[in-house]
C-alpha cells in the first residue's frame, strides 16, 4: 500500500519538533555557559592585573614618603642652623654697635641679611613639602635643643661635682684634680649654652632647666 509523505508528516510531527527544540535549547545552553566561563576567565585576568599595577604602584608611593620625610628633616636641620646664624649674627652686630665699632656691626648686619635670605629659601621649600609655618617650628625646636643642652651641662656638673668630693674624701687627690678640670669644663659649657639660649630668646635658661 502506498501511502503518501504529507500523510506521515503529521503524524511525525509531535516528534520531530520537541527533538529539534531540545537540541537547539542544548546549543543555546552552551553556548551561554561558554560565554559565563568565558567571561569569568577575562574577570580573572582582570583583576590579577589590577592586583599586580596595585603592589607595583604602593610601594614607590611608600617610597617616596620615606624620601620626602628625609628630606623635610634635612632642610629643617639646615633652617635651624640659620635661625642659629641669624640670632649670633644680630646679637653681635648689637654689641658691636654698644661698643662703638660701627664697621664690624655693618659686617655682622650683611651677614644676619644673608642668613635670613636662607632662611626664606629654606622656607618656601618646606612649605612645599606640606610643612605649616616652618620658621616658627625652626624657632621652636632651636629653643628647645637649648633648654635641653643647659639641661645636660647641669647634670654634668653635678655629677662631676660628686665625683670630686668622692675623690677628696677618698684621698684620691688625681682622681680629685682630674674630676675638677672636668667640673670647669663643664661650667664654660653652660656659659657658652645659656648664652646661646638667650641669644634664641630663652627667658631664664637655667630655671626653665632645673
Amino acid at each position: 500500500m502506498f501511502v503518501h509523505i504529507k500523510n506521515i508528516i503529521p503524524c511525525i510531527k509531535p516528534y520531530i519538533i520537541p527533538a529539534v527544540i531540545t537540541k537547539t535549547n542544548e546549543t543555546k545552553t552552551l553556548k551561554i555557559k561558554r560565554k559565563v566561563m568565558k567571561r569569568i576567565g577575562l574577570t580573572a585576568v582582570a583583576l590579577l592585573f589590577a592586583a599586580a599595577t596595585f603592589a607595583q604602584t604602593s610601594t614607590p608611593t611608600t617610597t617616596d614618603a620615606a624620601t620626602s620625610s628625609t628630606e623635610v628633616k634635612a632642610q629643617m636641620k639646615d633652617m635651624r642652623h640659620d635661625v642659629r646664624a641669624y640670632n649670633k649674627e644680630k646679637a653681635e652686630a648689637k654689641h658691636e654697635i654698644n661698643k662703638g665699632d660701627l664697621a664690624a656691626a655693618k659686617a655682622d648686619l650683611a651677614a644676619a641679611k644673608a642668613d635670613k635670605q636662607d632662611i626664606k629659601a629654606d622656607a618656601k621649600i618646606l612649605k612645599s613639602e606640606g610643612v605649616a609655618h616652618p620658621v616658627k617650628l625652626a624657632d621652636k625646636q632651636v629653643k628647645r635643643i637649648d633648654e635641653k643642652d643647659v639641661k645636660t651641662d647641669l647634670k654634668d656638673i653635678k655629677a662631676d661635682a660628686k665625683t670630686e668630693q668622692k675623690d677628696v674624701k677618698k684621698g684620691d687627690l688625681a682622681g680629685a684634680q682630674a674630676a675638677q678640670k672636668d667640673l670647669k669644663a663643664d661650667r664654660k659649657d653652660l656659659k657658652r649654652d645659656v648664652k646661646a639660649a638667650r641669644r634664641d630668646g630663652v627667658k631664664h635658661p637655667i630655671r626653665r632647666a632645673k
